[in-house]
């Protein structure tokens, strides 16, 4: 730990706060964009946002290594601010998907930079360090419908508050640029190829990284689904208004704020793998509750479900942090996050489709079913590093 960590623990957190607002609001706008729309049209323009937001983030933590990592999340939290602040003045649903797809290419920036940058501050405790990290996101994420809830209570139309939270971003820009620490001196733990290595890849060099995404992937379609579809659910297939879709997606969230850092802190005692083994239980039995339990009492899996999976996110981050090698751990980050959100572009759609075919039960039920095969796959990744 360098004696700037504190401080890139408490502006790096910060950042993923705002960036989770930004990718909360996505599904709530466009839920009242396409209110007249199908649930395929639905699912398609949240992945408009996705679609960027996810497959760029592997070019991102790759380039960052030439461009430098605060220059990338500068210039993304610019980009996304700017996409919000024009959507706010549009009235075309053609121009609003493009206007997502380049508010995807800002917050695409943020998690391959943003947590290795983290991460190589801590070479103890880093696990807890992640939680903290997710704290940061989980705030965003309660913060961005209780937001719409306000301004709706307010007489505000959801034009005028993009509009205003537009400035987070720019703000976030300014803030990253003049005050976030350079890596003078990065975690010593972190590992270095040798040179033999570098010019082949050896899938048994890497496999402790490549059965460790193949499983985040699994375990967190949970998450994805749950983000890019809930609030269709809760309206269309449960009957809920908007205003308790609003505090239903923040109950889903608001468990993050303790989760993280809790079960980020247990792997550090008792080990990643057994932690993330209950939260998978944890998250796969929650899932397929909020499809049973009566609006009364929906609270109760929503606020489980979030605690699972803010957890499983805070105890991947330093997972990967732990067994990836220094000189490309940005690359496989942005790997890793491609392919976790990469899950949530397609979800939208195919939840969409389902629910149209079929009912909006199915869907979740099949993921809840899907999310404990993750477990087979993490017991191929080794706890000591490999490399």
């Amino acid at each position: 730990m360098t004696k700037y960590a504190g401080l890139a623990l408490t502006l790096i957190s910060m950042c993923h706060g705002i960036n989770h607002i930004y990718y909360a609001l996505v599904p709530l706008i466009v839920l009242i964009l396409a209110k007249d729309q199908s649930n395929l049209t639905y699912g398609i323009l949240v992945s408009s946002f996705l679609l960027t937001y996810s497959f760029l983030q592997t070019p991102f933590g790759y380039l960052s290594k030439k461009l430098g990592r605060k220059r990338l999340l500068v210039a993304g939290f610019f980009t996304t601010s700017f996409s919000f602040l024009i959507l706010g003045f549009i009235d075309n649903m053609f121009l609003s998907g493009l206007l997502l797809l380049l508010a995807g290419v800002g917050g695409s920036t943020y998690h391959p930079n943003g947590v290795p940058f983290l991460t190589e501050f801590y070479s103890e405790k880093r696990g807890q360090a992640t939680g903290f990290h997710q704290t940061g996101g989980s705030i965003g994420s309660v913060i961005a419908p209780f937001l719409l809830t306000g301004t709706t209570l307010l007489n505000l139309d959801w034009r005028t508050t993009l509009i205003i939270l537009s400035i987070p971003g720019f703000i976030a820009s300014i803030t990253v640029w003049f005050f976030l620490p350079e890596q003078t001196n990065p975690a010593a733990d972190a590992k270095v190829l040798p040179s033999k290595e570098r010019a082949r890849f050896n899938i048994k060099l890497y496999q402790n990284v490549i059965f460790l995404m193949l499983a985040a992937v699994t375990y967190n379609l949970g998450t994805r689904a749950i983000d890019a579809f809930a609030p269709r659910y809760f309206k269309s297939g449960r009957g809920i208004s908007d205003f308790d879709i609003f505090f239903l997606v923040s109950m889903l969230k608001v468990a993050g704020l303790f989760s993280g850092p809790l079960s980020g802190r247990l792997s550090d005692i008792f080990g990643r793998k057994k932690v993330l083994f209950i939260l998978i239980v944890i998250e796969s039995v929650s899932t397929y509750a909020i499809t049973l339990i009566s609006i009364g009492s929906l609270i109760l899996p929503c606020i489980t479900f979030g605690f699972a999976s803010f957890g499983l996110l805070a105890i991947t981050d330093a997972f990967m942090a732990d067994i990836a090698p220094k000189e490309h751990m940005a690359t496989f980050f942005g790997i890793q996050f491609t392919a976790s959100f990469a899950v949530g572009a397609v979800i939208g759609p195919v939840l969409g489709i389902v629910a149209d075919l079929y009912n909006y039960n199915l869907g979740f039920t099949a993921v809840s079913i899907i999310i404990p095969f993750s477990i087979i796959l993490l017991t191929r990744v080794q706890n000591k590093d490999i490399i």
